[in-house]
């Protein structure tokens, strides 16, 4: 009530709900309404405007407390919400508030504008910070930077939740801060989320920003706003953050239904047709900028979901368009028992591979050359026909490269032992061997490298081109020898 009339002596303008309908209220009486402003009840509820009439305007509200005639007045400010720094380490729903039992959000407060601004041109700086999502496949043939959107794409179940969070656990323990937003999830789903970033130790710089399925369509709608302004928070204050939307194709559902309710005409789909423009300028917020503190960045992973390998859907067609790249997760992949599903060939990173140096370069350009003729190869052996030598030579190398890229979600691969476990493929160290063998080698190669058994691996982070590797693999394949107990 203090807040209603302190807003009321500022404005001198009090307006009345004259109808709600499905989370949506129609107001009179306030004549200098602006689009976005925030509005608050006498209750203490606030709300949104959607949208503008002659004598009257739309409210999106959150929660059912509001009633046909209560009292309504304009703050003449853009709705915000309140960030902390006591937010990392908490579960809260779109206007900041904590769900997760932990009492309220302590510290000193800042309100700030859920729709701001993207920054300009002059601002941004060149993506060139490589982005290590612990993940070989990706950090090798579909590179990540420091304030790239990475659309992570594919149909249900097929492991994006799984790559998401080995990304977080490996950007946290690099010092990043994590943002995660789920967008109409079951309450089990962000459980499993909050246990996981708990039991691997990085919940504490890490905040989740929920908007059940059950909530109201208006806080689903809000939600990454929420979290993207928290991240310019963060941002500004010079920390590097990345922040994950799960998932954007609900997102454009649930403000497909607000729109509906409000009668606005429908598009292609029954979408509004201002929804490109919802998700982009959400988007556009995150990159690579020139800030007070040097150069700090948003990094942005939004989610899209298909269905049956369908990418060609209308929002799924959006948010390729939007971003910066995608990494496609295959059904059919998945099916084959693939770990991770990701398509290599179906996904992208326009602006990752200059975030990486000449070594990783060279090596990526060699496993997808080996890709190609492998696929090549597989389509000739299929016909059951005598395979040539080199045949059967480029399939034994196409299925170890299947094999190194193989990963459990519990691992996580960094520089040095990425670039160390291909060395050996390529320059001879795996030949020969089956399958099961050269999977056994590897990951008694990943465990002793974690247990510091390899640590002269290190030494790779100095290298400066392929030639010095594969001296350096040379020179290193006597003591893999002898770790693993080979015969010289």
């Amino acid at each position: 009530m203090e807040e209603f009339k302190e807003y009321l002596e500022e404005t001198g303008e009090i307006g009345k709900v004259v109808a709600i309908s499905n989370f949506i209220a129609r107001v009179s009486g306030l004549p200098n309404l602006k689009l976005n402003e925030m509005v608050i009840s006498e209750g203490g509820e606030r709300g949104i405007v959607f949208g503008l009439e002659k004598e009257e305007a739309e409210i999106l509200t959150f929660g059912k407390n509001l009633k046909v005639g209560e009292r309504i007045v304009r703050t003449n400010r853009i709705f915000q919400i309140p960030v902390s720094e006591n937010l990392l380490g908490r579960v809260v729903n779109p206007l900041l508030k904590p769900i997760d039992e932990l009492g309220p959000i302590t510290g000193e407060k800042e309100y700030l504008e859920i729709y701001r601004e993207a920054p300009g041109m002059i601002q941004r700086k060149r993506v060139k910070r490589p982005l290590d999502t612990g993940v070989m496949i990706v950090d090798l043939l579909i590179p990540i930077g420091y304030g790239q959107r990475e659309l992570v794409i594919g149909d249900a179940k097929t492991g994006k939740t799984t790559f998401i969070l080995q990304t977080i656990v490996n950007q946290v323990r690099e010092g990043i801060i994590c943002i995660y937003v789920a967008i109409g999830k079951e309450t089990s789903a962000v459980k499993f989320v909050e246990d996981y970033l708990k039991e691997e130790g990085v919940f504490e710089n890490t905040l989740i920003v929920v908007a059940f399925g059950k909530d109201p369509p208006t806080l689903n709608y809000l939600a990454p706003f929420s979290g993207m302004t928290v991240a310019e928070y963060f941002r500004d204050k010079g920390k590097n953050v990345l922040i994950v939307l799960d998932d954007l194709t609900t997102h454009a559902k649930f403000y497909r239904e607000i729109s509906l309710l409000a009668k606005r005409l429908p598009g292609r789909s029954c979408y509004p047709g201002d929804i490109f423009h919802i998700q982009a300028a959400l988007l556009e917020r995150a990159g690579n900028i020139e800030g007070k503190y040097g150069e700090v960045s948003i990094t942005a992973l939004p989610v899209g979901e298909t269905l049956e390998n369908d990418i060609s859907g209308y929002i799924q067609t959006n948010l390729i368009a939007m971003t910066d790249g995608h990494i496609f997760f295959d059904s059919e992949e998945f099916r084959k028992g693939k770990r991770p599903a990701i398509n290599a060939f179906l996904s992208v990173s326009r602006v990752g591979n200059q975030t990486k140096n000449q070594i990783e370069k060279e090596l990526a350009q060699l496993i997808r050359k080996n890709l190609i003729e492998y696929q090549r190869a597989q389509a000739v052996a299929q016909f059951g026909v005598e395979l040539s030598p080199r045949t059967r030579k480029i399939l034994e190398i196409g299925r170890k490269i299947e094999i190194l890229f193989e990963q459990d979600p519990k691992t996580l691969i960094p520089y040095p032992l990425r670039v160390f476990l291909f060395g050996l493929l390529f320059f001879g160290f795996f030949d020969g061997k089956p399958e099961n063998l050269t999977r056994l080698e590897k990951e008694e190669i990943i465990k002793k490298y974690k247990k510091r058994e390899l640590k002269e691996l290190d030494e790779i982070k100095k290298l400066r081109n392929f030639e010095e590797v594969k001296n350096f693999v040379e020179k290193m394949i006597p003591k893999v020898r002898e770790i693993l107990h080979l015969p010289f």
